[in-house]
């Protein structure tokens, strides 16, 4: 479970950058459109890209650290068995979703460059988010599976690695 959480703290640390990168780019332009009435040319095709890979490569961490906003329609009555029961449910239902998701993607990045399908302005080409996505959900699903896999065996789902061990694990200045 380790590697996994590794993994997907690795994207969440990289969707990071590419949304501090998109600040910027905002902050850039709005000064530039307004103070010098001189926008950047193509910034909202890298914002609309970018925010694609943000949201793709965030939400398996974002999963797994229980960062989503949950509404119990099944609520909890401290019996354990109903309680991994209704988990697993919840997870096989994502792994449906991701699932379909990761093949739609696939599907339509290989429309993507059939019909050379490109942003409007500065025409970057959809393909590779379509495969970003389509990577992204599929990881999701084998979060997913894994977390099944030990729900059904008791085993714990609580992350396993915190940003201090990342940290301990860069080489010091010395």
């Amino acid at each position: 479970m380790r590697s996994v959480d590794t993994l997907c703290m690795g994207l969440a640390v990289f969707s990071g950058l590419i949304l501090a990168s998109i600040i910027g780019l905002t902050f850039t332009d709005v000064i530039l459109r307004y103070i010098f009435s001189a926008p950047i040319f193509g910034a909202r095709d890298l914002l609309e890209m970018g925010m694609v890979l943000v949201l793709s490569l965030a939400f398996p961490f974002t999963w797994r650290a229980g960062g989503h906003i949950v509404v119990d329609l099944l609520p909890d009555y401290r019996i354990a068995t109903l309680t991994v029961l209704r988990d697993l449910i919840v997870r096989l239902f994502g792994i449906g979703l991701f699932g379909l998701l990761a093949w739609q993607c696939w599907i339509r990045a290989d429309d993507a460059v059939l019909f050379n399908e490109a942003t409007n302005m500065i025409e970057i080409p959809f393909s590779p988010f379509f495969i970003v996505i389509a990577a992204a959900s599929a990881w999701q699903v084998v979060v997913l599976c894994v977390e099944c896999v030990r729900l059904v065996a008791g085993a714990s789902l609580s992350l396993t690695v915190t940003w201090a061990d990342a940290q301990e694990d860069t080489p010091s200045s010395d």
